[in-house]
């Protein structure tokens, strides 16, 4: 591969002036491999005796200059409603000594960040930056890049940089190396055999190889598949110490978290974004307070399942480089993927290697500057329940939100943080919006404390709602629970609106909620009834004596037997689902019992949406981001998901 490259060679002497001479021009910050203690670490450069090039791997992988650990995205001040500074500006960067290994995962990161819903944080680093690589020249006992085929890249870097014994061979990789090095460096055209040299380089350092992989990279994804039941990840899990340490040093983990910092004074802040992990037990955590994938050995397997099936099957590659950090991180010594795959590749393998991801070609619109809100104002605000609230925002720059049924929004307070919170107006050409919020955390608590007048943030929308043109011509049969009326109030109000329902055919809503103080939107539930071939049935789990109640006493499957319907019906009809996570079992079996195709069905489904561009990680359910893919899903995509109904 070298052939094809333009390949100059510099003295050793001439190699360190060149590196004297980056540091020295104060246009960069200049970083590379130092050693701490008997370690290595990425770190900023004084001279060029503290580059050291023949390390064997640093502690935290070189992600750290495109994601850092703490991030500020922006600043606040909480004296002027709403007023927000984003932190985007960051100085050139030069980075030397990178192994092929995190090199290639920083090429992996690029296809996630740098997507039709680019990252502009992350672009602006990656845009500002120089890679300045180099050839392997030790092997850490625990990695095992040559199996994976990234202890040498032919990508990805500007410069890169192999000991041909009393010189540096450079290959150069892009017109931002080659101007650097024409800079600050004198070189010269590299010989046939300096060029031979760099191969029977790389081919000794491949031999040197310790740890290797029994399988192709590319059967991971069989491998794991056809194993996701077995024993071996309840007997790994049962050692985990549950600290992340292992995703923290991974290079190819780019999962996170947002949150605000509020400065003593109480006045100032920013909203920084920080490294998360898959392991620590609330990364899936939603404001009521449910946790999914709540078992440690559920979590383990899902960072396994994350490198060699979800992102091979979305992203085309699989997410581990063999650098060893993991293996060398973990004490009980359990998250080295060399040594668990090799034990899985004992077992069977499957072809269904896309059972858990679903595969939609989603084309998702700028949202602007990602983590950036638009400023908006609260014009309404009704209590509807005692612990539910209707508001009506307007955005501030009178632009229409352009949402779908069935999408949400994140509001932001400043000082507080981000909730994601489903819209429960209809479609329309205005500027303002609706949304319905319980009060069950921090940003929702505050949020109810707010009146009419005040700021927040809207960003959004985001996910996959309702597909109305699928929906037309057909009869629909919506079946609600608690707080799943205000998203499906959006898609009942468009289609019963007279402007719509010529467009569909019969519908029959079911309602149901805990008690009778719960039911929110009753009018318009009346009002809804009245509209022709509409059918309404209410109920509620328990309803005091001294309760006024007109509706049903039973759990909102009870209503089934009670409604008209034809079995014949069923191919023509789609049923619409959302409430709670208990509910769904339940009522899907009502609808199977009816004969639903599993297409015909469609459920909403909760997660922790942080980011809602499907880049933190938060909302998977096992290959799917709910954020992206969902929240609205057919049955038939979701039904063979583990998580998604747990």
């Amino acid at each position: 591969m070298t052939e094809s490259k333009d390949i100059q060679v510099i003295t050793k002497r001439d190699f360190n002036s060149f590196i004297d001479n980056i540091i020295k021009d104060e246009e960069y910050d200049t970083v590379g491999v130092k050693s701490k203690d008997d370690k290595y670490v990425f770190g900023p450069l004084e001279d060029y005796n503290e580059l050291k090039l023949d390390y064997d791997v640093t502690i935290l992988p070189p992600k750290k200059y495109f994601l850092p650990q703490i991030e500020k995205l922006m600043d606040f001040n909480l004296n002027k409603q709403f007023e927000v500074k984003d932190n985007i500006e960051e100085k050139p960067r030069i980075i030397i000594g990178m192994h092929p290994y995190d090199i290639i995962a920083i090429e992996q990161m690029d296809k996630v960040y740098l997507d039709s819903q680019k990252d502009d944080f992350y672009k602006k680093r990656r845009d500002n930056s120089i890679i300045i690589g180099t050839d392997i020249q030790k092997v850490t006992d625990r990695s095992f890049a040559f199996s994976m085929g990234t202890n040498t890249t032919d990508s990805g870097f500007d410069l890169m940089i192999t000991d041909i014994g009393n010189k540096y061979a450079i290959i150069i990789g892009s017109k931002k190396g080659e101007d650097l090095l024409k800079k600050y460096a004198e070189t010269r055209k590299a010989r046939n055999s300096e060029i031979k040299k760099i191969n029977k380089t790389r081919e000794f350092i491949a031999s040197q190889y310790k740890q290797n992989i029994k399988i192709k990279k590319e059967d991971w994804s069989s491998i794991l598949v056809a194993n996701y039941d077995n024993t071996i990840w309840e007997e790994k899990s049962n050692k985990c110490l549950e600290c992340s340490s292992c995703t923290m040093v991974c290079p190819t983990c780019y999962c996170y978290d947002v949150k605000d910092d509020v400065l003593l004074d109480l006045k100032e802040g920013s909203r920084y974004r920080t490294w998360d992990g898959c392991l620590l037990h609330d990364f899936t955590k939603v404001g009521s307070g449910e946790t999914f994938r709540n078992d440690i050995r559920d979590r383990y397997r899902h960072r396994f399942y994350r490198k060699g099936n979800y992102l091979a099957e979305r992203y085309g590659f699989v997410a581990c480089v063999g650098c060893g950090r993991c293996a060398t991180a973990c004490i009980p010594d359990i998250a080295d993927p060399c040594n668990l795959i090799n034990e899985l590749s004992n077992f069977n393998k499957s072809e269904e290697t896309d059972k858990f991801f679903i595969k939609k070609d989603l084309k998702m619109d700028e949202k602007g500057i990602i983590h950036i809100p638009r400023k908006a104002t609260i014009k309404n605000i009704k209590k509807l329940t005692e612990t539910e609230t209707f508001f009506e925002i307007e955005l501030d720059d009178k632009k229409p939100l352009g949402h779908s049924p069935g999408q949400f929004v994140e509001v932001s307070i400043f000082g507080i943080g981000e909730a994601p919170i489903s819209i429960t107006s209809s479609p329309n050409k205005s500027s303002t919006f609706e949304l319905v919020v319980r009060k069950v955390g921090n940003v929702t608590t505050k949020l109810i404390s707010m009146k009419v007048g005040d700021k927040i943030g809207i960003r959004g929308p985001f996910g996959t709602g309702f597909n109305i043109k699928e929906l037309e011509g057909k009869n629909l049969l919506f079946v609600v629970g608690g707080l799943g009326l205000p998203p499906m109030r959006s898609l009942i109000n468009y289609v019963v609106d007279k402007k719509n329902r010529d467009k569909f055919k019969e519908i029959t809503i079911l309602y149901g909620c805990k008690q009778p103080c719960e039911v929110m939107f009753l009018d318009e539930v009346n009002k809804w009834e009245k509209v022709k071939n509409v059918e309404c049935k209410l109920t509620v789990d328990q309803c005091e004596k001294d309760e006024c109640w007109i509706g049903e006493v039973g759990l909102i499957t009870t209503l089934f037997p009670k409604i008209n319907f034809n079995k014949s019906a069923s191919k023509n009809t789609v049923a619409i689902v959302v409430g709670p996570p208990i509910m769904y079992k339940f009522v899907i079996k009502c609808l199977k019992d009816l004969e639903f195709p599993d297409e015909n069905i469609l459920v909403s489904l909760e997660r922790r949406m942080k980011c809602g561009v499907g880049k933190c990680g938060h909302c998977q359910i096992n290959g799917v981001y709910v954020c992206k893919e969902g929240p609205v899903f057919k049955y038939s995509q979701i039904k063979e998901l583990p998580e998604a109904f747990e």
